[in-house]
């Protein structure tokens, strides 16, 4: 599996604009696992699965990487492609399909972070993040940064080797789990008052 995936075409952002299809793909990153290992660990149908399945495979977000006689039937394993999704930047250059990919691109975005919201919920209630948890810190940041585009490049490049150097634990089950969000992108430059 590749650390980093560039999604290239607005078939990919489609297809993971879907929240169920991101859950899905948050499944497949564990292990390679059926359809069916997977609707049991999402608590769903596998019926509700099998096209969504067919879609994340159909725009290359997932792979067959085996399969296992059983009973029968032939079971397929799916694993997705990289761990981590980036979009090509000429993605969101003016052309004929921009607002469509902006609207996927929206979707995408509005999915993780209520994903993020609802897990940051849960992580409370469950009393795994609050002020006594020194030990397992957490980070809800939101800020502006000012540099010349090769800093940016360089930054960019410092998250990827750390995000890779994160999934070197070899032993998933004795690790702590963490969620990450991610939003890294240009914005017109704000004025700043001083005070």
């Amino acid at each position: 599996m590749k650390s980093i995936c560039t999604l290239k075409n607005l078939e990919q952002i489609k297809a993971m604009a879907h929240p169920l299809r991101m859950r899905l793909m948050e499944a497949f990153s564990h292990k390679p696992m059926t359809t069916k290992q997977a609707a049991q660990l999402l608590g769903e149908q596998p019926t509700k699965l099998y096209h969504h399945v067919e879609a994340l495979e159909r725009v290359g977000l997932i792979k067959l990487v085996r399969t296992q006689r059983k009973r029968g039937t032939i079971e397929k394993y799916y694993r997705v492609i990289a761990r981590h999704f980036t979009v090509d930047r000429k993605l969101l250059e003016l052309t004929p399909n921009a607002k469509e990919t902006i609207d996927e691109l929206q979707t995408m975005a509005t999915t993780m972070f209520e994903d993020t919201l609802s897990e940051v919920r849960q992580s409370i209630v469950d009393k795994r993040l609050g002020f006594q948890h020194k030990r397992s810190p957490a980070i809800l940041a939101h800020s502006y940064i000012y540099t010349t585009p090769d800093k940016i490049e360089e930054l960019s490049k410092k998250i990827h080797k750390l995000l890779k150097e994160c999934e070197t634990v070899k032993h998933r089950q004795a690790a702590t789990g963490y969620g990450l969000t991610l939003a890294f992108y240009p914005v017109k430059r704000k004025k700043i008052r001083h005070t």
